[in-house]
Order: C-alpha cells, then sequence, then structure tokens
C-alpha cells in the first residue's frame, strides 16, 4: 500500500463529468440513447456514459467501460479505446485497489499506441499506467511513463500534464529515497501549477512537499506547508482534499510525540471526509487510524467504539487497498488489550504486506511492533531478531546525508519563494513611481530646460577634472592590490621556505639528541603545522600549476574537514575564460566570503558555483544561515574586508552583489566578462 496521498491524488486530479444532483437522471438518459442508436452515434453515448461513471468512487461495475473500450477497438476508435483502458486502469488502481490487472491492462493495451492521434489521450493512459506501477514499488518503470507523460504534453503545451508528470515523478523519488532529486521535481511541478492557478493541483504537490519534510524529520518545515493548504482549503470548502492533509498531520504530530494532537487531526481528517465526495474511499482509512491512536493511548473503549464502526461493512472496510490500514489498526487494539496471539497474527500480516510493497517506513514500524510483542510474550530470541531488522532500516531510513541534501534544495526553494514575493512588491512600487512621475513631468519640465543649459557648461568644465581623477585613482587601486598580493606571495614563501624548513631542521636535530619525543619536539610539530597553514593562507603554492577551478575545490574541501557546515560546490570548466592576472583575486574575494559564512552565518549548508552564462563566467555562494537586512547593514558594512572586496571588483572589473534576508539565508554573486 502506498501512503494516503498517493492513491488520493488520482482520485481527485480528473474532473466528475456529471452533476452529482441528476448523475443517474443523465446514466438513464444516455443508456436510453445508447439502446437507440448504433456504431459511431452508439460509440459516442458509450463514449459520455463511461465518462460519467468512471471517477465515482461508488461504482462498483466497470463493464460498462469495458464494453465502450472494446466497441471502440471495434470500429477503429483508438482515441476513445485508449482513453476508455485508461478509465479501466484508474478504476483498477484506485477503486478495486489492484494495481496489478491495471499493469497488466497497460501491457495488453499500449500497442494500440501509434494508432492513437490526441497526445493528451496519450498522456492520461501513460499517467494512469505510471501511477499504477508507483502502486507496485516498480520505480524506474514508473519513472520512465511520467516521462513519456511529460514528452506528449510538451508536444501540445500543456502545463497540466506537464505539472502531473513532474508531481509524479516527486512522489516517485520521494519513496525510492531520493530525497535531491525529490524535492527539485516537486518544485518544478508547483511552479507549472501556479502558472496555469491549478489551485487543487498545487496543494496535492504541496502536500507530497509536506510529506518529503516530514521523512527527513523537518517537521516545522512540513506544518507551515500544510498549514497553508489546510487554511486555503477550509476558505474555499473544498473538503475533497482535507482529509488527506489531516491524516499526515496527524503522522507527524505522533512523530514529535503530541498524542493529543495526533488524535485531534485524526477527528478533523473523519469528520471532513464526511463531507468530502469521497467518503467511501477516506473514511476506512480514517476509522482505522482512530483506531490504532487509542489504542496506543490504552483508550481501549474507544479503539473498539470506531472498531464496530469500521466492521459495519467489513467486507469493504478491511479488503482490498484498506486491508493494510486495518491490520495496523487492529495489531495495536489486540495488543492494548492483552490478546497477543491475534496482535502477532495481525503484525505478521501487515509486516508481509509492506515488503511485498517495498513500504521501508511501515516495514520499520512492523519489525519494531513484533519485536515488542515476542517480548512481552517472553520470545527473546524472535524479539531480538526483529528488532535487529528494526534497527537495519532505522539507520538506512536515516542517512544523514540525503537529509542534508534536502535541507540545501529546501533552502533553494525557501529563497525562490521569497524572490518571487520582492519581485510582486517590487513590480507594484514601479507602476506607482511611474503614475507619480507622470503628474510631475510637466512640472519639472521647464526647470530641466532651464538648468541643463548652466549644467551643460559645468558638466564640460568638470568632465576632464574627473576623468583624470578617476584614472590616478584606479592606478592608485591596481598599485595596491598588486603590491599586497606580491607581499603575500613573498611572506608565504619565506614562512614555507625558511621558516619551515628551519623548524623541521630544529626538531630533527632535537630527535637525534634525545632519541625520542619530547614535550618541545611536540610544540615544534605544532608550530610547523600554523606555519604551513599560515603560508597556504597568505598564498596558496600550487596556484598557478592547478589554476583556479581545482584550488576552489580544494578550498572548499579544506572548510568542509574543519567545520560541521555542509560545503557543497558546482564548478563548470572556466579553463581559458578569466585572464590569468585576475584568477588570483576572485579566489581570494571567494576564500573571504566563505570566512565570513564561517564566522556570522550559523548556516547548517552552504554551495559554491561557477558557471557561465550570457557571455560571464559567475560565481554564486549560497548558505542557509540567519542572513541579515542588507539595508540596515549597509552602514555596518563599510568594514576592512567589504572595503577590500570591493576594491578588489573595481581592479578585475566585475560586479559584486550580497542579497540576503533575516532566516532566509545570505547569496554572494561575482560576474566577471569573458575573454
Amino acid at each position: 500500500m502506498k501512503p494516503l496521498l498517493s492513491l488520493l491524488i488520482l482520485l481527485v486530479s480528473f474532473p466528475v463529468f456529471a452533476q452529482e444532483v441528476d448523475l443517474e437522471k443523465n446514466i438513464q438518459s444516455l443508456k436510453t440513447k445508447i439502446q437507440q442508436s448504433e456504431k459511431g452515434e452508439k460509440l459516442k453515448w458509450m463514449d459520455s456514459l463511461s465518462n460519467s461513471i468512471a471517477f465515482d468512487t461508488s461504482f462498483e461495475n466497470d463493464s460498462i467501460v469495458l464494453a465502450t473500450r472494446n466497441y471502440a477497438i471495434e470500429l477503429d476508435s483508438f482515441d476513445i479505446a485508449i482513453h476508455q483502458t485508461a478509465n479501466l486502469i484508474y478504476f483498477q488502481n484506485n477503486i478495486k485497489g489492484a494495481p496489478q490487472k491495471g499493469k497488466e491492462l497497460y501491457l495488453q493495451n499500449r500497442k494500440y499506441l501509434p494508432k492513437v492521434n490526441n497526445n493528451i489521450v496519450k498522456c492520461k493512459f501513460y499517467y494512469d499506467a505510471a501511477s499504477g506501477l508507483f502502486y507496485l514499488s516498480e520505480f524506474e518503470e514508473s519513472l520512465q511513463l511520467f516521462d513519456s507523460v511529460y514528452y506528449w504534453a510538451e508536444q501540445e503545451n500543456n502545463s497540466k500534464y506537464i505539472g502531473r508528470s513532474k508531481l509524479g515523478k516527486g512522489q516517485v523519488f520521494t519513496d525510492m529515497g531520493d530525497f535531491g532529486n525529490a524535492s527539485i521535481t516537486l518544485q518544478d511541478a508547483i511552479r507549472y501549477f501556479q502558472k496555469i492557478k491549478d489551485t487543487s493541483s498545487l496543494n496535492d504537490t504541496r502536500n507530497s512537499l509536506a510529506i518529503l519534510y516530514s521523512k527527513n524529520r523537518f517537521y516545522k518545515e512540513a506544518k507551515a506547508e500544510r498549514d497553508e493548504i489546510i487554511k486555503q482549503s477550509l476558505a474555499t470548502e473544498n473538503y475533497d482534499n482535507l482529509p488527506s492533509f489531516y491524516y499526515n498531520a496527524a503522522g507527524d504530530e505522533k512523530n514529535i510525540g503530541n498524542r493529543k494532537g495526533q488524535i485531534d487531526y485524526l477527528n478533523l481528517a473523519l469528520e471532513s471526509s464526511r463531507k468530502s465526495r469521497y467518503i467511501a474511499y477516506y473514511e476506512p482509512i480514517m476509522l482505522a487510524g482512530l483506531i490504532k491512536a487509542y489504542a496506543e493511548v490504552d483508550s481501549v473503549f474507544l479503539a473498539e467504539k470506531y472498531r464496530f464502526q469500521i466492521e459495519k461493512d467489513k467486507k469493504k472496510s478491511t479488503t482490498g487497498p484498506y486491508r493494510s490500514y486495518y491490520l495496523d489498526a487492529m495489531k495495536s487494539l489486540a495488543y492494548a488489550k492483552g490478546n497477543y496471539n491475534k496482535a502477532l497474527l495481525y503484525g505478521e500480516e501487515y509486516l508481509f504486506l509492506m515488503k511485498e510493497a517495498k513500504q521501508y517506513g511501515e516495514i520499520e514500524s512492523g519489525e519494531h511492533f513484533l519485536s515488542k510483542v515476542y517480548q512481552t510474550t517472553g520470545n527473546t530470541e524472535k524479539a531480538f531478531q526483529h528488532y535487529k531488522n528494526y534497527a537495519a532500516i532505522k539507520d538506512s531510513v536515516e542517512n544523514t546525508q540525503k537529509v542534508r541534501v534536502l535541507s540545501y534544495y529546501q533552502t533553494l526553494y525557501e529563497t525562490e519563494k521569497r524572490d518571487l514575493k520582492i519581485e510582486a512588491q517590487e513590480s507594484n512600487i514601479a507602476l506607482l513611481d511611474s503614475e507619480n512621475k507622470l503628474k510631475n513631468q510637466w512640472l519639472l519640465f521647464g526647470g530641466i530646460g532651464l538648468l541643463s543649459i548652466f549644467g551643460f557648461v559645468v558638466l564640460v568644465r568638470s568632465r576632464n577634472t574627473a576623468e583624470k581623477r578617476q584614472l590616478e585613482q584606479k592606478k592608485f587601486t591596481e598599485q595596491i592590490v598588486n603590491t599586497q598580493e606580491v607581499e603575500r606571495s613573498r611572506v608565504a614563501h619565506e614562512l614555507h621556505d625558511s621558516v619551515g624548513q628551519k623548524l623541521l631542521i630544529l626538531k630533527n636535530s632535537l630527535f637525534l639528541k634525545e632519541n625520542k619525543q619530547t614535550d618541545e619536539s611536540n610544540l615544534l610539530d605544532e608550530t610547523i603545522k600554523e606555519v604551513r597553514e599560515m603560508s597556504h593562507s597568505l598564498h596558496p603554492f600550487q596556484f598557478e600549476k592547478v589554476g583556479l577551478m581545482t584550488s576552489l575545490e580544494d578550498m572548499v574541501s579544506a572548510f568542509q574537514k574543519s567545520s560541521e557546515i555542509f560545503y557543497s560546490s558546482e564548478i563548470e570548466d572556466i579553463s581559458g575564460m578569466i585572464p590569468k592576472g585576475k584568477e588570483i583575486f576572485i579566489f581570494r574575494m571567494l576564500q573571504e566570503c566563505i570566512s565570513n559564512v564561517e564566522k556570522h552565518s550559523e548556516a547548517t549548508a552552504c554551495n559554491l558555483s561557477v558557471m557561465e552564462e550570457n557571455n560571464q563566467v559567475v560565481f554564486q555562494l549560497k548558505d542557509n544561515g540567519k542572513g541579515f537586512d542588507v539595508s540596515l547593514e549597509k552602514d555596518k558594512n563599510e568594514s576592512l574586508g567589504m572595503k577590500t572586496l570591493e576594491e578588489r571588483t573595481r581592479f578585475i572589473e566585475a560586479d559584486f552583489s550580497i542579497t540576503s534576508q533575516v532566516k532566509k539565508g545570505t547569496q554572494v554573486s561575482i560576474k566577471i566578462d569573458k575573454i
């Protein structure tokens, strides 16, 4: 079984073709028209009828859709045939909970695709098939089909299906544990849905992003995303999505130890499911969640109350796609009641289903539960075996590197959202300024005309003086910077070649004399190490040999070795694009900036990127630290470090900029023209 969200998306992503109030009336009308017509006209009415019932979750008979598909093939109407085959795949995946049968339908009918003219029909077919493969944990095949959705949607410039392909891939990457790609792909989907103002799909995607955060224990970020979409859904009285949002929020509350919050959210999920169009789908899942939650806090009476409700329709609510939810609930209830044999039966079946579906988070939970039950019954050997399995999965799921990757991409996402907001604000301000300027333009025009004559005379006289002064200032700056770098190099070589060598000779002499390691010898080791570090800081000896790119990579690696901040780099080949004489100054500027990140930012992740862009080489350093208000800090930035950065920028004729915001991180950019 996949997470609740994955099943829900397909239920709400496609339109319901008939109004609920007169659905039955419409069906009867279509049936009459089918009986009174034949061939092409008959197929048209059969197609309409199939579309009317295909997404009604109370519809439990796919014979009409199947008959339409078969009749369409008979008449060589392959667009309709493949469209209705997609409906059948959807029916098996989401209503019957049998994705294996959906896969078989895909394999049997893909041979007709070359005869399909409508590319959007191809998108729908591939999308439903990809979702079924996702449910079966056939991730690579699912990704390929989502790529096919993207390809055909792009041919039609259909942003909705492009967004859906990204959303589907993001969910697959999440289940695969490829969290960096999952984050990027889901953010891409968000941009497409924002573009076409598809609020429902946008909320689904943001919910997927919240689940991604939750899987990596970023509960604060997950809650922020989820609270926003819950608020929007309540404001628009859109109850179709709310149950899944509440249900996933309940899971997070449990993970942080807030049992009351978990139960409150589950009750909200049940209440909203009864207001949605998909009550038949939602209700068994929410009831199972409440049984499990109350059993785990020893409220057996309330757990039994909801067990009675879920078993009113036992055949439907405890089998098929609901079986795993039911087993999860009943194993916890049996354990709370002290019925350990039943708890083991339910627990073993639950673990088997989770292993079959490759749901590692649920496998971890199942192994831990069985370990607890066997320990309680005194079977320490089996308890230990299940605990070992639980611990191994837990270690795998909590892979630190994946969490760090997600943390970095989450920072980029938050920064982009901020930039979009600022861009919108600046656009509004510019519009107001334009209107005000238009009003004042005529008042100022006369004065400007008079002043321009006088200004022209002054300008001509002062221009030559200003240019001469600017040229002298530039030469003076160049002389200072060049002298500084030459002096750095001289001192570095003196430290490394002279002082360092003499210290090494002195150490060897002491060692030979006393034939053992002494405190003085240890002190000399530390001194030699410090001298070498000072020497390298003053001037990297290999810079002339290995060049700017390798020196930057070595610098990032050096900072990573002695820092808790996660440093990463993305450096393109820029060999020969920048004058050799300017490379050392760019290295110095980036070295100063990374030192500032280390000292002041309180960041957990920092990325250095170097790329070619629009006839320029762009160096960017981004961190996810505490940031600062650039406008407020402007006066404080007149420090020696900032002045040095600005002087070097002017000297190499580059552009230097800093963008930052409190709690949103900082970005430093250096842009220099290519040769």
